[in-house]
């Protein structure tokens, strides 16, 4: 779900590379990254997830990318790896504003291909959100393979849903910025079409950082990155302010619970990770800011 910035004029709109293991998911990634001039783009950032790589950077499009004079900032995220825990796929997932399915051409991979489709489904049934709700487009990568599927069979076999989709081949890029620009413009009719009050709503906020409860606990197993002292204080601040009216209505016995309340949202060399504290029956909500030194791979 996109976040507005007021201070920069800016909205944060979500797009994940979803499919397999092995389907081109992250070669993808890196040649849009590629591609993409370092004027209008962040940097590659490599995080480990629950055992698995995710990737992610954020880029703003060139031309008229802007909804109500706010600049759009995409952030693109995927995980890499043969196989990939459910929990680091329903982190990255939640709140996406665009979805990018990568389908492996080769026959022999059409079983893992229906597979990671339904547990699509499935994910987003636990957001509320389908193949429908959310703009996907679909990836047939690997095309240029002599023995590839034809684009007939692949489409009857995975595309019920009747979505856009691309013939490509990560490793050269053909196809795969253009499927993408075409998902960046229906990302962007949809918030024009919402316009920045409503994205900036208090029930899209809401949405936001309170997950459902299958998607809580995986999001709460997300790998700590190193805090500075500075964020770390500022998030003491809200801590002891949101115990003081508890302590009035509640035994003193009662303990402050924290967990994350959602997916960490990149923006630049800043991670920012919505945080729910809990103390009886009130509850707060802050955003922890972390300033993250990772290296490229």
């Amino acid at each position: 779900m996109a976040l507005v910035n007021q201070a920069k004029r800016e909205i944060n709109a979500k797009i994940v590379f979803f499919g397999p293991g092995q389907a081109g998911k992250g070669t993808g990634l890196r040649h849009v990254f590629n591609k993409l001039k370092p004027e209008f783009r962040g940097a590659l950032k490599v995080m480990s997830v629950q055992g698995a790589r995710m990737l992610f950077f954020d880029f703003t499009p060139p031309g008229d990318g802007n909804v109500d004079g706010f600049r759009v900032r995409f952030h693109l995220y995927t995980v890499s790896g043969p196989l990939v825990d459910p929990a680091a796929w329903k982190m990255v997932l939640k709140g996406a504003d665009g979805l990018v399915f990568v389908a492996d051409s080769a026959p022999q991979r059409l079983a893992d291909n229906q597979a990671s489709l339904g547990q699509l489904v499935e994910y987003l049934k636990g957001y509320g959100q389908s193949l429908t709700t959310i703009p996907t487009i679909l990836q047939y990568n690997k095309s240029d393979l002599a023995d590839a599927a034809s684009l007939a069979e692949l489409e009857q076999q995975l595309n019920s849903s009747r979505l856009v989709s691309f013939k490509t081949n990560s490793q050269t890029g053909e196809g795969v910025l253009q499927g993408l620009m075409a998902l960046v413009k229906t990302v962007l009719t949809g918030l024009r079409a919402k316009g920045t009050e409503a994205i900036a709503s208090n029930e899209g906020l809401q949405q936001m950082v309170e997950p459902p409860a299958a998607a809580a606990r995986p999001a709460a197993e997300a790998p700590a990155a190193p805090a500075p002292a500075q964020p770390a204080a500022a998030v003491s601040g809200p801590l002891v302010a949101s115990a003081t009216p508890s302590a009035a209505a509640a035994p003193e016995e009662t303990p402050l619970s924290l967990e994350i309340a959602g997916d960490p949202v990149a923006t630049g060399d800043l991670v920012r990770v919505p945080l729910t504290i809990r103390s009886g029956d009130r509850e707060k909500t802050v955003v922890l800011t972390l300033s993250l030194g990772l290296s490229e791979e």
